[in-house]
């Protein structure tokens, strides 16, 4: 069992470490500090919470468990009339675990973007971010049962195991920055944006062997999202992401249609689809009450993963609340 954990351990921690893959979600727009920091603020209200909660292919045995908390406010004073707000902050936690929990990243990470208007109507506008980010990487032995350990009553978890100098990488600070453009004609209720980012600009080291060549590669991401209505109370959203770290990439895109109601059509409900190349599709539906929206999404793998007995999926639960008007 401890050569089973091991070879596991060393391999993913290499894999993470010379090909690194950020999380990534499906339903990205409650996370978009993870692909744009020039999202912070792109909202309607003066503050936002956020959550994400997925675990990837959930029905097989150890899946990869993400979960994240981030918020944005407006600074300084706020016309809910004129358009993009300047000057934004954003914080960021996340959590991401795999091997049964052996595996765990811990990180945390401050925003701030800037918006310019383009034009005296305050229909187009250009922002810049820029992201902090403070990473942890560790193995945790704390759950797992090594020879060393057996004793004359069976395993006994308190005794040492022996890899104490495996368990911890150093912490790492990432650098990250975006651009984003905005179009919007509240007259013909067309919404439009589109934007370009990197992370780990400073490629910080990675590795339990002290390899300072083991670094996080730089990830590129491009977004750019439609939205327009149809009609007084209905709305079509369309959204695109590409993303590539190293030597992988992948391409995200989908569809929703929402349907408003309620006093003033201040709630939605609706249902979309998502596509994710070379690996799932994601039916999807959600709700919007009182600025709160709550969304769930599930991937349903066509690559090779398919041809287990039992095919992998994944899922996501989303919330997102607006404050303010």
């Amino acid at each position: 069992m401890k050569v089973r954990y091991i070879t596991l351990a060393l391999s993913f921690c290499f894999a993470a470490s010379v090909f690194a893959q950020d999380p990534h979600f499906t339903q990205f727009s409650a996370a978009p500090f993870t692909v744009n920091p020039a999202y912070a603020g792109v909202f309607k209200g003066v503050a936002r919470i956020m959550s994400n909660y997925r675990q990837q292919w959930a029905n097989l045995v150890d899946p990869f468990t993400t979960a994240t908390i981030a918020g944005d406010l407006k600074i300084g004073s706020y016309d809910p009339e004129g358009g993009q707000h300047p000057l934004n902050l954003g914080f960021q936690l996340m959590q991401d675990k795999s091997m049964a929990g052996a595996f765990k990243s811990n990180y945390a990470g401050m925003m701030a973007s800037y918006h310019v208007k383009l034009d005296d109507a305050d229909n187009q506008s250009l922002g810049a971010g820029l992201s902090i980010n403070y990473g942890n990487r560790r193995i945790d032995f704390s759950d797992i049962s090594f020879d060393r350990q057996f004793a004359s009553g069976g395993y006994n978890l308190s005794l040492p195991n022996g890899e104490a100098g495996m368990q911890n990488m150093k912490p790492f600070v990432s650098v990250g920055a975006g651009l984003l453009f905005r179009l919007t004609n509240p007259i013909s209720g067309t919404f439009f944006d589109v934007g370009f980012s990197g992370y780990h600009f400073n490629k910080p080291v990675q590795t339990v062997m002290s390899d300072p060549k083991q670094v996080l590669p730089i990830r590129w991401s491009g977004q750019a999202s439609f939205q327009q209505y149809m009609s007084d109370v209905s709305l079509l959203n369309i959204k695109v992401l590409y993303q590539k770290q190293a030597e992988v990439s992948y391409f995200l895109t989908g569809f929703s249609v929402a349907r408003l109601f309620g006093d003033q059509e201040q709630h939605m409900v609706g249902a979309g689809l998502w596509y994710r190349s070379g690996e799932s599709f994601a039916p999807q539906v959600f709700v919007e009450y009182n600025r709160m929206q709550f969304g769930f999404t599930y991937d349903m793998s066509y690559n090779g993963l398919k041809k287990q007995l039992t095919p992998a999926s994944s899922f996501e639960l989303s919330f997102q609340w607006r404050v303010g008007e």
